[in-house]
């Protein structure tokens, strides 16, 4: 009887074991994944971003989403503000499958594929209205499934994180000429440092925490930067010029990891992806009315807010720079002539 009972104990033991043997995914997983039925999954969804910034707010509203379409079958569970690391890490971890879905900002794809480039191109997608109808795209639906082929994800969809905007404390920017040799701090991207370099700046990437010191010290003359960033940081405080030049957009893709993604049924593929649009969507709303917030009290706190007088000007400026790019993948040249017909 004894040799029995440990018999047993040994077999409940290597059960339990077995089932809590999955590796590092937090992926909970039941029913036959097949059907369209009763399959359960909770996700971990990690990003860079405070909770106060349009990233996180984007998400929440996704996981939302996600939960109502899949009547809570399929539950999120999101880590902002660096907690699970870096953008870098981050991403390394759901090519990996260690974790399942993120957030990722476009200029940290630049070392695995050159296409996601294509949304920053200078003063191609100036314009939130341009852009949400740029997400709609063909091209744009083909750049998030050449993630599968390039690097082993699937992206869902495109969050806008606010229109980037030139601030300096030297000189109104209206020309091109206004920049030469402003030091600008930019994302550390080649994309940009190739944009801002072209346009006679002198691009210098620093970690965000810097930023304001350098700008206050001198070390730097102003950044590439969203106006609801200048109100949360109060750069305000050490900035004299802010130019509503928005030559590029700062998006990123909520990505899930493609052997992950294929173990679900057709129809929470569906709900993973209308929910991205849907949030998507939503998102452009939240950030325009953040913007008008934040351009009122940069007003208001005496920044000289300048509009820009001519953008072909900066264009004939960066067509070197359009041209290394499209000729780098055909998709890029395929986006840039779908969003040009939009306009």
């Amino acid at each position: 009887m004894d040799k029995i009972i440990k018999i047993l104990l040994i077999m409940s033991l290597l059960s339990v074991v077995a089932a809590c043997g999955g590796g590092n995914t937090s992926t909970e997983v039941s029913g036959d994944s097949s059907d369209n039925g009763d399959n359960t999954y909770t996700f971990t969804l990690p990003h860079a971003a405070a909770e106060s910034h349009p990233f996180h707010i984007g998400i929440l509203k996704f996981v939302e989403l996600v939960e109502e379409k899949s009547e809570g079958r399929i539950e999120i569970d999101v880590y902002p503000s660096r907690q699970l690391g870096d953008e870098r890490e981050v991403l390394e971890n759901v090519i990996n499958g260690t974790t399942e879905m993120a957030l990722v900002s476009t200029p940290i794809f630049s070392s695995y594929t050159s296409v996601f480039d294509a949304l920053q191109l200078p003063f191609l997608l100036n314009s939130y209205e341009i852009e949400e109808a740029a997400f709609e795209t063909e091209a744009l639906d083909k750049m998030l499934e050449s993630l599968n082929d390039s690097i082993g994800l699937q992206g869902i969809a495109v969050m806008e994180g606010g229109m980037r905007h030139i601030a300096n404390n030297k000189n109104e920017v209206r020309v091109p000429s206004d920049l030469n040799g402003l030091k600008l701090r930019t994302v550390e991207t080649p994309l940009l440092l190739d944009v801002f370099n072209q346009l006679g700046a002198s691009p210098t990437p620093m970690a965000y925490g810097e930023v304001y010191t350098s700008l206050e010290t001198g070390v730097l003359d102003g950044e590439e930067v969203n106006l609801s960033t200048i109100v949360a940081e109060k750069h305000y405080e050490v900035l004299e010029h802010v130019t509503l030049s928005g030559q590029n957009p700062f998006p990123a893709i909520i990505l899930i990891n493609q052997e992950i993604y294929e173990t679900l049924n057709e129809e929470d593929q569906m709900i993973l992806k209308e929910a991205g649009v849907e949030a998507s969507k939503y998102l452009f709303e939240e950030i325009k009315q953040m913007d008008d917030e934040a351009l009122e009290t940069i007003k208001a706190e005496g920044i000289n807010v300048v509009e820009m007088d001519d953008i072909d000007i900066f264009l004939e400026e960066v067509q070197p720079v359009y041209d290394d790019y499209m000729a780098k993948d055909p998709l890029i040249e395929e986006f840039v002539n779908e969003v040009q017909s939009l306009k």
